[in-house]
């Protein structure tokens, strides 16, 4: 029997539900969620930008199962931890014999992601040696096993994702400007979780709902005192730092019914002004008095912004911050609504109502 290769073996039908672990109200991450069709379906290479732990895999693989090569092989490498010794046999395999210990041929990663999707992860980790591969490779799409004199054809779409401004990188030299305009026909910025706002409680639940699954118990509720640090914490390690103290709150402290601050790490422990210095001080007092200004005018946008010293689009890039446009605790009457000199928009508002409110 043949060997499978790798693109035989990645799609699934359950891989579908990638789609609804995509979690979040906001109005930052529904202007991700609304791109993600459109850049799937047009083959172009991606370039997917954000902080450690925004969930750049996860959106990778959300574009490999929205787009038209969903049924073949979908790949992830991290570009910083391969040595230069071993990335020729890594990305493009080996022929037998190529070299001491090749006792098989091997077919590389592009072989394997062939008619699918190769995810480069952190690829401004990447070392000029890799670099100039994969400029090679993406220019002529083809590839030659280290001992072999055949070149083999692929068709590879390439997402790839980093944490570092590779723009800048390559502005000065530290990433090859070729490369970087090869990998960024389309860029996708993800937000960190901070600029999310209450986006960190939907995601919480949904993180506890999965921890008390696994360990056969209800689904714990958030109290309010931790629903506060939650909104508060400036969130260094972005989702991935949320997932890990709902899992601990759930296998290691033990918390059944609901989850309180004692049950969540340490670093969440201390008020996040303790800890995160003046910034995260200065965001969660801009946010109070923002809140307070929609209040007293009961949700009226005109004049909170008089109020608070500012234009109407200035006001609306601080809902769009906090996520307060979609925030049922304001509003006219309690009802989650904004007004505009007497325009009522029924909440809880979304983003595109209140900017056709403007």
């Amino acid at each position: 029997m043949s060997e499978r290769s790798p693109r035989d073996t990645v799609y699934d039908p359950d891989d579908e539900t990638i789609l609804t672990t995509l979690q979040g109200e906001s109005p930052a991450w529904r202007d991700v969620l609304a791109l993600l069709p459109r850049v799937a379906v047009s083959e172009l290479p991606v370039l997917l930008l954000g902080e450690t732990g925004t969930g750049k895999e996860l959106v990778a693989r959300a574009l490999h199962v929205l787009s038209a090569r969903r049924r073949r092989a979908f790949v992830a490498h991290n570009c910083g931890a391969t040595p230069d010794s071993l990335i020729e046999s890594e990305l493009f395999g080996h022929a037998r014999g190529a070299f001491t210990g090749a006792v098989g041929e091997r077919a590389g990663l592009f072989e394997g992601a062939d008619q699918g999707t190769l995810f480069l992860d952190e690829i401004g980790d990447a070392s000029p040696l890799l670099q100039m591969k994969l400029l090679r490779v993406l220019q002529e799409g083809e590839v030659r096993r280290v001992g072999d004199l055949r070149l083999r054809s692929v068709d590879v779409r390439i997402v790839a994702a980093t944490h570092r401004p590779l723009d800048e990188a390559s502005r000065v030299g530290g990433f090859r400007a070729d490369l970087f305009y090869r990998l960024n026909a389309v860029c996708v910025r993800l937000p960190p979780l901070r600029e999310r706002g209450r986006d960190v409680l939907h995601l919480a639940r949904h993180f506890l709902a999965g921890a008390a699954r696994r360990c056969g118990v209800a689904p714990p509720d958030v109290s309010p005192a931790l629903e506060t640090r939650l909104l508060r914490h400036a969130w260094p390690g972005n989702v991935r730092e949320l997932a890990n103290g709902c899992a601990y709150a759930v296998h290691v402290a033990q918390a059944r019914g609901i989850v309180d601050v004692a049950h969540w790490p340490d670093a969440l422990a201390v008020p996040a002004g303790a800890t995160h210095g003046l910034h995260a001080e200065t965001r969660a007092l801009e946010e109070r008095r923002v809140r307070e200004a929609l209040v007293r005018t009961r949700g009226n946008k005109s004049r909170a912004a008089r109020a608070l010293g500012l234009s109407r689009q200035g006001l609306l890039k601080k809902l769009r911050r906090y996520a307060l446009a979609a925030d049922g605790g304001i509003g006219a009457a309690g009802a989650g609504g904004f007004t505009d000199d007497g325009a009522t928009i029924a909440g809880p508002a979304s983003l595109d109502a209140v900017e056709r409110a403007i």
